[in-house]
């Protein structure tokens, strides 16, 4: 048996699993080709160092114009794939591997196509294919029959193909994509003038979900507003008793009336038990149904001593839904909930479960090097995972809804979330693209709606300063599609009042005003407002200690201001966790507290050490920690930052003491000062430890953090000598390496005392997968900071072998990968 009849095979097999399994991945054993198009270029233009050239607002009236492919056109396209050879790619799929650095991102039209096979059995069922994202013009034909166009990369679409498949023979379903420029598609804005990449192709998973003629609606198919699916609402919360609202579309496909019972059972989650732990609740009811008939039906239930979901205590439910005819169960969905409830007010900040909190975020783009957006479940978990670890509670999803797996991941970690529709700097008056804003709208509720860790829709298209009539519609969509007092809309204010929480103005210089009557959020800080284009935050790892010393600074001066404004700004998030590449100009923006590569700058543990010991962090409880803000090279600084969440620190060299001191306390400032100055930490809970003066000489640096004059931390530094051996690591950040993943591999150089040559910016390293897996991108490279990062895709085998070499250094490394 070849292996795509492997694939089929597996692919019936999983049909015969009980109930409830309903919904397969068909990521494996798909057919690409990428047409040959011509591109034009068009001449990047950077911004400059000024504040106002961040903004380049585009506003037009693009008349509505028909999406659907000509059929001179398609008749072309398809002789060309014809005459063509197709590649076998499994998905998440980019249709082209970029370089590092992203000058003009590949646009055009590509194809996929899937031979799918199904069982007799299974025929005369409802089939439905879900795309999770498609970018951003899709159509899809199934067995030659054109079955839809889909507009918008960000959001799903599902594909009814009932009655359309055979049984005894294969199914070819055949998938166009166009990533073009598209002014009637959010964010709209030209590739050439947008600061983001979008890239391309089936980069998220395509399902088949398979249902009874009696079965629950898909949220998306059914486009019911605050409807569809399951929904799942608190109407009361209170650590004694909550209570849980579950409202269920069913459809009675049969041509028969049905007598049936809608039963919900909540258990525990439990990782270790696969889902389903300790059963807590459960409530059923009767619903006619009459043939051929659709009605949504509403239960209610207690909770009693509920175990709430909170950052600090994400806990979490399975809320089983059955449909039930008789003894038979005709449909089974189960989903993850967490039981709170928040409140949002200018003079309580946000309260989560009767608890006021600051929210601490950070901004994150979904993309990875080279393969654009096309990542695994499992590299999304690790970045969400790293922001959780490293001192975050909040995560801006910017600028557009990410993969259903970052939320599921949030949801674990307990981080909380602020999810945006697409749009950047760009609107369009034409009504198709005002039509299509509020269809996004709508479709990412209904996607993510039952997320606990959401707490803000970004019902707006950022920085694009839309009509107000567009905005006050905008958040009503939101209001009907999630009705109740837990819906909290948020967006750029500048004169408008309408968001649930409106956004802080940006200024001139560093001021973030509110003139509104709501609470605010400032949604991005520590970039721009540091030089534009130009920011001396915007440093890369090889740029050195002293870049990133500044790269810090500017993060914990601007920390420091923006607190000051609690309640009434309830927080904020920082520009951005990673750097990122864009189209609007000809470099990546390094922005980032870690670098593309996920490698983290000094700013990252600087945010990491604000984390009091004790406190809930993914990989356990924080522990007191100290950082040094130097690697100890020659041209280190004389003044040297600690970072730690202790009441003390002493600073010793080779041994020797060179001060122990407590943080520091000089006032802040209102005006921006350039250089760590002992001051401007009296609003953060752990201010840093500033030495100054302190003169380098070959050797040891080491922090030592004390805590009610007990040591409780150290650091240690060392100055490297000649690169003499390497070794292999990979970003696991919470997720082991896994078949059919998608990893960071990192080739570190070290002396031979095995202290990381951080200084090593031009050594050519290669990288050899021998087993098990693939380079994506480029083998070989240079190091920068002494460190080579390479992408590494994993095959469905359990073994990875890898190989450096670097002259006449080698390093290997055997990894068991996890299922």
């Amino acid at each position: 048996m070849n292996k795509k009849n492997i694939a089929s095979f597996a692919f019936v097999l999983l049909f015969a699993l009980p109930l409830g399994a309903q919904s397969i991945k068909i990521n494996a054993d798909w057919e690409f080709q990428r047409l040959k198009k011509e591109q034009q270029l068009t001449e990047i233009k950077n911004q400059g160092s000024d504040w106002s050239s961040q903004f380049n607002i585009q506003h037009v009236e693009a008349q509505n114009q028909a999406l659907a492919v000509h059929p001179d056109t398609l008749e072309l396209e398809l002789n060309q794939l014809s005459m063509g050879k197709w590649e076998q790619v499994n998905l998440p799929h980019t249709p082209f591997v970029e370089p590092l650095v992203v000058l003009h991102q590949w646009q055009g039209i590509c194809y996929y196509r899937k031979q799918l096979n199904i069982s007799r059995k299974e025929i005369d069922k409802q089939l439905w294919l879900e795309f999770e994202g498609a970018m951003h013009l899709a159509d899809v034909w199934v067995n030659g029959q054109h079955l839809t166009q889909h507009s918008g990369g960000y959001t799903p679409f599902v594909a009814d193909v009932t009655g359309m498949l055979h049984a005894d023979r294969a199914n070819e379903i055949l998938v166009r994509l166009d990533n073009r420029n598209n002014l009637l598609i959010p964010p709209g804005k030209p590739l050439e003038t947008l600061d983001f990449c979008y890239y391309g192709g089936l980069y998220r998973d395509v399902n088949l979900i398979v249902k009874q003629p009696v079965h629950i609606t898909h949220p998306i198919m059914a486009d019911e507003v605050a409807g569809g699916g399951v929904f799942v609402t608190y109407p009361r919360v209170s650590e004694q008793e909550a209570e849980v609202k579950v409202k269920t579309q069913v459809s009675n496909k049969t041509g028969i009336q049905k007598h049936l019972t809608i039963r919900h059972t909540l258990y525990e989650w439990s990782k270790k038990k696969g889902g389903c732990g300790k059963k807590v609740a459960s409530v059923e009811s009767p619903l006619v149904l009459a043939a051929g008939t659709t009605l949504h039906h509403t239960q209610q239930f207690a909770v009693n001593n509920p175990k709430l979901w909170y950052p600090d205590s994400p806990a979490l439910y399975v809320l089983r839904t059955e449909v039930m005819d008789g003894r038979e169960v005709t449909d089974c969905e189960n989903t993850r909930i967490g039981i709170r409830r928040i409140e949002m007010t200018r003079e309580k900040g946000f309260v989560i479960n009767g608890k006021p909190l600051i929210l601490e975020g950070s901004n994150r783009h979904q993309e990875y090097p080279y393969v654009g957006n096309a990542i695994s479940d499992q590299a999304q978990y690790r970045d969400m995972y790293q922001i959780r670890n490293n001192g975050f509670n909040t995560v801006r999803l910017g600028h557009y809804p990410q993969d259903p797996s970052v939320l599921e991941a949030c949801d674990e970690l307990g981080l909380l979330v602020i999810e945006p529709i697409p749009g950047w700097q760009f609107f369009n008056k034409a009504q198709g693209f005002i039509n299509h804003t509020y269809k996004d709208i709508r479709d990412l509720i209904r996607r993510d709606r039952n997320h606990p860790s959401i707490i803000m829709w970004e019902t707006t298209l950022n920085e694009s300063w839309p009509p107000k009539n567009w905005k006050n519609q905008a958040v009503q969509t939101a209001h009907e599609e999630f009705p109740g007092d837990q819906c909290y809309t948020s967006g750029d204010t500048y004169g408008y009042d309408g968001f649930d929480v409106c956004y802080n103005d940006w200024e001139e210089g560093y001021n973030r005003p509110n003139t509104t009557r709501k609470p605010g959020f400032i949604r991005e800080y520590y970039d721009y407002e540091f030089g534009g284009h130009y920011s001396t935050t915007r440093v890369t790892r090889g740029d050195g200690d002293h870049a990133m010393t500044q790269n810090t600074w500017n993060a914990q001066w601007s920390h420091n201001r923006y607190r000051a404004y609690y309640p009434w700004t309830i927080g904020g998030a920082v520009w951005s966790m990673y750097d990122y590449n864009r189209g609007c100009c000809d470099n990546i923006c390094y922005s980032g507290l870690a670098d593309v590569f996920r490698l983290p700058k000094f700013g990252l543990l600087y945010f990491r050490t604000q984390v009091k010991k004790g406190s809930f962090t993914p990989a356990g409880p924080m522990a007191y920690e100290v950082f040094i803000n130097s690697h100890w090279l020659e041209d280190s600084s004389d003044t040297l930052q600690v970072y730690g969440n202790v009441d003390e620190v002493q600073l010793l060299l080779n041994g020797r003491v060179v001060a122990r001191q407590r943080p520091d306390n000089k006032p802040s400032t209102a005006k921006y000062v350039s250089r760590p100055d002992g001051g401007n930490a009296v609003n953060i809970d752990f201010p840093p430890f500033t030495f100054f003066n302190v003169k380098w000489e070959q050797g040891e640096l080491k922090a030592i953090g004390y805590k009610d004059g007990k040591a409780v931390a150290e650091h240690v530094v060392r100055t490297p000598g000649a690169v003499e051996a390497m070794d292999i690591t990979y970003f696991e950040s919470g997720v082991p390496a896994s078949c059919c993943d998608l990893l960071i591999v990192y080739v570190n150089l070290k002396d031979l005392h095995g202290t990381d040559c951080f200084g090593e910016n031009n050594r050519e390293v290669r990288l050899e997968v021998l087993q098990g897996g693939e380079v994506r991108g480029p083998a070989t490279i240079k190091a920068e900071a002494g460190v080579a990062s390479f992408l590494v895709a994993t095959a469905d085998s359990q073994t990875l072998v890898l190989k450096a070499v670097s002259g006449n250094l080698e390093a290997s490394r055997k990894l068991k990968l996890q299922k």
